[in-house]
């Protein structure tokens, strides 16, 4: 079975720490996006350890990629 092009996830950006990732997953849902958040860290689901730095990837489906760009460059200081 060959998935649907417009059911195929696209990484948009990488979260900082959990913090950001919340904002952006935030910002997001407000605009009508599902954002879905994939922690790299193996052991931070568990309560082991902390999350590590830039281990939270941010994706939405693929037909609102371009929308979802915009929505993250706003959020983000100009200059």
């Amino acid at each position: 079975m060959v998935a649907n092009k417009s059911d195929r996830l696209v990484k948009i950006a990488v979260a900082r720490d959990e913090f950001e990732a919340n904002v952006w997953k935030d910002a997001l849902e407000q605009e009508g996006i599902t954002p879905y958040i994939k922690n790299l860290d193996p052991l931070t689901p568990l309560g082991v350890a902390p999350t590590l730095p830039s281990s939270l990837e941010v994706y939405v489906l693929a037909p609102d990629e371009k929308r979802a760009r915009w929505v993250l460059g706003e959020l983000k200081p100009s200059g």
